[in-house]
């Protein structure tokens, strides 16, 4: 930033990761704010405006733009249909497997070497929500061992976890201060789950996205803005549950 309004905005103090920048457009005759999907945030200004009108009214703003930019944690995109044939690509913590069905089994899905094998019902079709099941449950243990040092970390007592369908957001803290995750969470990478965990613990310390919850997730997640970016890049690709009969 070089001009006297990107200075005085940069002195706002809004967290750098933010990536702001400034547009002067001479039709408006307001302040206008733009979040884009990648998090960045533009300014756009009308042109002559007085640098002291706008910084107070930028400080007033702060707090909506942390809600904008925290939205990139929810869920979004067109998400795969899958086929459950031999062969199908499925993820697990960031690696990609492949499926292979086998005949009626007391577990009806593991991990065997590059492959994830699943179990066909005994009337010979492949359930999905099988896999869903696994998910859980694989999402279930990985958050029962992690969950304690995350907590501690954020300053925080260990909550209690659940893993479970939840629509359209990665994870959510709940009323009764319990931490539920997605189980398509399970999917990603596992920087990107600890930044899904660490998003939802730092809400027990500060309830709304605000820029002091951006300064609390940062001692956490100190690369938040490359891991944001990362989990909006690869969000849409993962496996809601939907599945589809072979052609």
């Amino acid at each position: 930033m070089s001009s006297p309004l990107e200075q005085a905005i940069l002195d706002i103090g809004l967290p750098p990761e933010w990536h702001v920048a400034v547009e002067v457009r001479p039709r408006r005759s307001t302040l206008g704010i733009e979040v884009h999907p990648d998090g960045s945030v533009l300014i756009a200004v009308p042109e002559g405006v007085d640098t002291h009108e706008i910084v107070p009214i930028l400080r007033g703003q702060a707090d909506r733009i942390a809600r904008a930019v925290a939205g990139r944690i929810a869920i979004g995109g067109v998400h795969p249909v899958k086929e459950l044939v031999d062969g199908e690509h499925f993820s697990y913590l960031g690696r990609t497997y492949r499926l292979r069905l086998t005949e009626p089994a007391e577990q009806p899905v593991r991990l065997h070497g590059d492959w994830l094998e699943l179990a066909v019902e005994p009337n010979g079709r492949p359930r999905g929500t099988a896999l869903v099941a696994w998910y859980t449950a694989q999402g279930e243990a990985w958050i029962r061992d992690s969950v304690a040092s995350f907590a501690r970390g954020a300053g925080v007592p260990t909550p209690q976890t659940r893993v479970s369908d939840l629509g359209a957001r990665w994870g959510v803290r709940e009323r009764d201060g319990r931490i539920a995750v997605h189980w398509a969470t399970f999917q990603l990478a596992q920087p990107l789950i600890e930044l899904i965990l660490a998003h939802e613990l730092t809400h027990l310390r500060v309830g709304k996205h605000s820029s002091l919850f951006r300064q609390e997730l940062r001692k956490l997640v100190p690369e938040l803005s490359a891991r944001e970016r990362w989990l909006a890049d690869v969000g849409s690709e993962v496996w809601l549950g939907a599945t589809r009969q072979a052609a």
